[in-house]
């Protein structure tokens, strides 16, 4: 931190002023504080804070280095320091209230209150069905990519629901965790089925299927094993900075015209695409690379668009009281029953539109994410929203002693594992729209890795990384 200090000071666009850098450098000492917390023993429980201390501290916290404007459909944002200021304290206070509330679930002891499921699942079982969920999951992308599978809302989550890729790929690295002499084939196989769904990323011109499978990596090892494993960091940004810029123009030669490319054909042009980008010649293209490392930043602006939120909150905006929240209140009736159930991005759409983003029209093409800070504040105002960070923290607590106790097995800890994935890669989005199916996503997900505990083994019970499977 001492170290980190003056390159906060220094480094930092003059958009913060010195205070906000300072708050910063803060908050990126509370914000990792769990993360020590869970690399310095491994006997301390496995805490989903720790995921959310980690984007907070790349959407906030390192945002002083990139962060110089904030763009709306009629120009640049005005915001004055006092927002940014304000902001920055936001972000710092962010993750001690989620631990807080975390650990209020010691207070009450929601261990002894609620059930501990182990689920274990042999390695060789874990790995079969983990690569066959990845690769249906891989399937269903190129079968939509061919348009052979329907396009309307409900066949697209029904069909997402049965593929999750994000749970195969947990599977599959849970299975060589658990078992230190994993060797061959069964240790690279998480990277196998990786390198496919590079290329069908690149087929469908989308970054992220590329990131979460780095980002479940990354947790794995960092919950099961307890270290930290920086290179899948590393590369998803390295990823995000040779590939983002080149993504516009893909999009604009497949999605945009009427021109059909076969799979291999679009896999080969966004390559295209990236070597002309950062290897050719002329005075454009050197243009181009100048702005590259901006346009990737702005991926994970959050800082200004946290301030953009308290600027215009209350002074244009009145402070919502729970409003962008009510699709929480119709998340579990089936939209059959309740034809006028809002949609679970409402609340991104509403922002999207009254903060200036885009147009009414420009949501039908265009998501821009209501940021979970953003949200609590437009909602709650400073104090308002840290108290309901503490609750977020709470639930969060909840799911931890659900899945990760200290006698969870693998199919608990995929769960988990899958879970906070889930949650941290949807942080950009709306709070009603991840919390407002996580019952249905545990229940359902959670019943299926139980009976497939059930039919494949049987075990002698120990912690995963200690005693592991066994036969019994």
């Amino acid at each position: 931190m001492a170290v980190a200090l003056p390159v906060y000071l220094l480094m930092a666009t003059p958009r913060f002023s010195t205070l906000a850098r300072v708050i910063a450098w803060l908050g990126l000492g509370l914000a990792l504080l769990p993360l020590l917390s869970v690399l310095a023993s491994r006997s301390s429980q496995r805490c989903t804070v720790v995921a959310i201390g980690l984007w907070v501290t790349l959407y906030h916290h390192l945002a002083v280095f990139h962060e110089r404007v904030l763009l709306l459909r009629w120009g640049e944002a005005r915001i004055s320091d006092r927002s940014v200021e304000l902001s920055a304290l936001l972000a710092a206070l962010a993750v001690p209230a989620l631990w807080a509330g975390w650990w209020l679930g010691t207070v009450v002891r929601t261990r002894r209150i609620l059930p501990r499921p182990q689920l274990p699942i042999e390695s060789s079982w874990l790995r079969i069905v983990g690569s066959g969920i990845v690769l249906l999951s891989l399937a269903a992308d190129i079968l939509w990519l061919r348009g052979e599978l329907p396009q309307d809302r409900t066949a697209v989550s029904a069909i997402a629901w049965l593929t999750p890729g994000e749970l195969g790929f947990a599977m599959v690295l849970l299975a060589s965790l658990q078992r230190d002499n994993a060797r061959g084939f069964a240790r690279s196989l998480f990277w196998v089925l990786f390198g496919l769904a590079a290329m069908v990323a690149l087929m469908r011109g989308v970054l992220t299927p590329l990131i979460k499978p780095l980002l479940i990596y990354l947790l794995g090892w960092l919950f099961v094993r307890r270290k930290l494993r920086l290179w899948p960091v590393i590369t998803a940004l390295l990823v995000v900075i040779i590939l983002q810029p080149v993504k516009a123009e893909f999009r604009a030669r497949v999605w945009d015209r009427s021109t059909r490319l076969e799979l291999w054909q679009r896999a080969e042009l966004f390559a295209e695409l990236t070597v002309q980008h950062w290897l050719g010649d002329g005075p454009a293209l050197q243009q181009d690379r100048s702005q590259s490392l901006q346009v990737a930043a702005a991926r994970t602006a959050g800082a200004l668009q946290l301030a953009h939120a308290i600027e215009m909150t209350p002074a244009a905006v009145p402070h919502q009281w729970g409003a962008t929240y009510v699709y929480l209140r119709h998340a579990f009736i089936p939209r059959v029953f309740d034809p006028e159930k809002p949609i679970a991005q409402h609340a991104d759409v509403w922002a999207a539109v009254i903060y200036g983003y885009t147009t009414p029209a420009g949501t039908a093409h265009v998501m821009v994410g209501l940021g979970q800070l953003p949200e609590a504040y437009i909602n709650f105002g400073l104090f308002g929203s840290l108290l309901l960070l503490a609750g977020v923290g709470f639930l969060c607590r909840l799911v931890d002693d659900l899945f990760a106790h200290e006698h969870a097995q693998s199919g608990a800890l995929v769960l988990h594992l899958y879970f906070v994935q889930n949650l941290t890669t949807t942080l950009e989005g709306s709070l009603a729209q991840f919390w407002g199916g996580v019952p249905q996503t545990v229940l359902f997900y959670g019943l299926l890795l139980a009976v497939l505990s059930s039919a494949t083994t049987r075990i002698i019970p120990g912690p995963l990384g200690m005693a592991g499977l066994r036969r019994a």
